[in-house]
């Protein structure tokens, strides 16, 4: 009888302590729920001021306070979670989908800029295997409407892009895009696209803009894309002078040390100051009790009509 009821108190506290287990559980499990939810609704918040401040400011990237403000670096309270603002200019890219029109017609000009920019990456990498000038016609092919394949003829190597057909033979086939770009990230399947080059490049491209990059936001890299006469040297008497003093006008950059009549017309072919339309990058991040959310927009902001649309919402 003893021994029975031994077995039933042993038995009766095993039930407990799984019980408990479950219960302990099952609030955890809330209790992190209830926090994902703050912490994403703290995450919007904070998207929301980043809106608010791109409608209210013509160019906030040549801001520079409000450049520092909204580095990603900066961190603030939102009802109790850490959370922080990125916002990057997308018009300081190189728009990958004007390598090509809708018709198939190549822009000399961009693919020109890819191919400097390219140039630009590899003189500042050389612990690392250099980025192929045969992404360019990859990417034209990925993006153009036909399945011809396109041969650049001003490259003497690695100059042949790739259609569904080098695609089709893969391990794992797929067919090639033969639409614009989404994102950027579009482009990690491209023929020649290896992980290490879309790390390297994909800061300096965007699928946005009308092609034009502002002068006041666009990196020193990109501003070497501009031409091959302009050296880190003349890139960064750019980069200097507006940050003392953001350009008003394309028209500054010709009294700047350095910058001969080449460079300057070569800048003022393909920079603006401000664009008719801008496109931003944000990402807002908020953190609580270790719980992290980030969300990442994409705003177009029209300078005429002083609207802006969101193109672009993924909660990470």
């Amino acid at each position: 009888m003893l021994i029975l009821v031994l077995s039933m108190v042993m038995l009766m506290s095993v039930l407990l302590l799984g019980f408990n287990h479950n219960a302990r559980g099952t609030i955890d499990a809330a209790y992190k729920f209830e926090n994902r939810k703050q912490a994403l609704n703290c995450a919007r918040t904070a998207l929301n001021i980043a809106i608010a401040a791109v409608r209210d400011n013509n160019d906030i990237c040549s801001n520079k306070k409000l450049r520092d403000l909204f580095s990603g670096q900066n961190s603030f309270d939102i009802d109790g979670a850490d959370c922080s603002i990125a916002i990057v200019e997308e018009n300081s890219k190189i728009n990958l989908n004007l390598l090509t029109s809708r018709t198939g017609r190549l822009n000399r000009a961009a693919i020109d800029q890819l191919l400097c920019l390219i140039d630009v990456l590899n003189k500042h990498a050389t612990d690392t295997a250099p980025i192929r000038y045969g992404i360019v016609p990859s990417i034209i092919d990925w993006i153009d409407a036909d399945d011809k394949v396109v041969s650049l003829p001003f490259i003497k190597n690695d100059n042949l892009g790739a259609e569904s057909g080098y695609y089709r033979n893969r391990k794992e086939p797929y067919t090639c895009r033969n639409a614009p770009l989404d994102t950027v990230a579009d482009i990690v399947r491209v023929k020649g696209m290896t992980t290490g080059t879309f790390d390297r490049i994909r800061d300096y491209v965007t699928v946005y803009g009308d092609g034009k990059i502002s002068i006041n936001s666009a990196s020193s890299r990109t501003i070497q894309s501009l031409s091959r006469q302009i050296d880190p040297a003349v890139a960064a008497v750019i980069v200097n002078r507006r940050e003392f003093e953001p350009f008003e006008s394309i028209d500054e950059i010709k009294t700047l040390p350095a910058v001969t009549d080449d460079i300057y017309q070569a800048i003022r072919a393909k920079a603006v100051i401000t664009s008719e339309n801008q496109y931003y990058r944000i990402n807002s991040k908020a953190n609580l009790d270790e719980i992290t959310v980030e969300i990442t927009a994409v705003l177009r902001r029209n300078t005429d009509k002083k609207t802006i649309d969101v193109i672009l919402y993924q909660e990470l």
